[in-house]
């Protein structure tokens, strides 16, 4: 009789073991020492050691990840997401469950859209309707059935009160959608709302880019030190960068967390991240794919960040993956991307792609070659083995000592194994 060992596990109850390298996510603490075990217990990190010293006697599910790289679940910092797993703009179904599969276990609003939704109409009934259901709705679906989707970002529009904040945090919404990218951006219309939001606890985050679709707004430098947003979006640009003058002043003045985006301006992303790295400020950035709308249609767009910022910049692969994990973490007070004990057990293990010149996933990111991802945890349960289309790994994981391998060209393209359909 054939078992399914996914059917019989304890809820989030998970061990892996036989690691060869585990990045923290934590950028001042870099690659985990002398461990190559980490513990699952009720979906979150109990342990991280060596094998021989910890106990997971209790754990009925086993992986063994066969020397490969285990990181914290990826974070995408920047979503247009809808009220499910659709892209209206590209008429695209299931992109962020193919993330989740790519080793993003985690994306962030900045603001719902859609044909007819009502940021586009300066609505503020419609504005704060969509927030408080996409809040409600991403708070039970997880797409792909794990993904952890921060949904319910508010745009600002003429006609809100500060009872609207007071009601909309009390129904969960806690982010503010990147200002100037649709919606009020005007310092003197903005900075009271600023105000109430922050009264009410919620994240602020603005924009800095010439206009780049119809109801964007150009925000200078000058108007975002008057707003003093918690995060700066697509910082190297959205796509169309700012000079570069603009930049350097609000590196030099702001505190904001920085996002780069991979799609933005190519020269700004890389110039961002030689000047931060000389004055030990790369703890500020953090990764968006501004994703869903067609110059930013990638599912592995985190990966391809963490990629280009450390071998075009000489920065080590495991400070890179800070910036898509732990750093975003910190900077929304989020109990994941790092591997800690006590955090939300998102994990991938992630590998070199066959014939890469890095003998490991570190490696071949410092070589310029993306990597894969042969297994992804959310919350201590298995949500996929490979990436549908992803790059092959070098190496496979074995669950209950049997690799979890896909067997042909047309699996791996279109089929992609899951818990539901893999058995042992």
């Amino acid at each position: 009789m054939i078992e399914n060992y996914f059917e019989k596990q304890q809820k989030g109850n998970l061990v892996i073991r036989n690691i060869g390298t585990i990045v923290s996510g934590d950028i001042k603490k870099g690659i985990i020492k002398n461990a190559d075990t980490i513990v699952i217990r009720n979906g979150l990190i109990a342990a991280i050691g060596k094998e021989a010293d910890l106990d997971y006697s209790d754990i009925q599910l086993e992986v063994d990840a066969n020397r490969q790289v285990v990181i914290p679940g990826l974070i995408d910092a920047h979503l247009h997401n809808t009220l499910d797993d659709y892209a209206p703009q590209r008429g695209a179904v299931g992109c962020y469950s193919d993330a989740l599969l790519y080793g993003t276990t985690t994306m962030i609003s900045e603001g719902e859209q859609g044909p007819g939704y009502p940021r586009f109409y300066n609505d503020a009934i419609g504005v704060k309707a969509t927030a408080i259901m996409a809040a409600r709705v991403f708070q039970k679906f997880r797409p792909g059935g794990a993904l952890k989707m921060h949904g319910g970002a508010l745009v600002l529009v003429d006609g809100l009160k500060e009872a609207d904040f007071k009601e909309m945090s009390e129904a969960g919404v806690w982010l503010i959608a990147e200002i100037g990218g649709g919606g009020l951006s005007d310092p003197e219309k903005v900075i009271p709302m600023v105000e109430w939001a922050r009264k009410y606890g919620f994240f602020i985050s603005c924009h800095l880019a010439p206009p780049s679709i119809p109801g964007s707004s150009w925000v200078t430098s000058e108007d975002i030190l008057k707003i003093q947003p918690d995060k700066i979006a697509h910082f190297n640009g959205g796509s169309t960068g700012v000079s570069y003058n603009h930049i350097e002043r609000l590196i030099e003045e702001s505190t904001a967390g920085l996002e780069l985006v991979v799609n933005g301006n190519f020269v700004n992303f890389n110039r961002v991240l030689q000047d931060l790295k000389k004055i030990d400020g790369l703890h500020r950035i953090n990764f968006g794919s501004d994703a869903p709308t067609g110059q930013s249609a990638l599912q592995a767009a985190i990966n391809l960040a963490i990629v280009k910022a450390s071998c075009l910049n000489g920065i080590p692969a495991e400070t890179a993956i800070a910036m898509a994990t732990g750093n975003t973490a910190d900077l929304y007070g989020l109990n994941t991307g790092k591997i800690e004990v006590g955090r939300e057990a998102d994990i991938a293990v992630i590998d070199a792609p066959p014939g890469s010149v890095g003998i490991d996933a570190l490696k071949a990111i410092e070589a310029g070659d993306p990597f894969g991802a042969s297994l992804v945890v959310v919350d201590g349960e298995i949500a996929g083995f490979r990436g549908k289309d992803s790059r092959p790994t070098a190496r496979y994981c074995l669950i209950q000592g049997k690799e979890a391998r896909l067997q042909t060209i047309t699996e791996h393209l279109f089929f992609p194994a899951t818990p539901a359909t893999y058995r042992y």
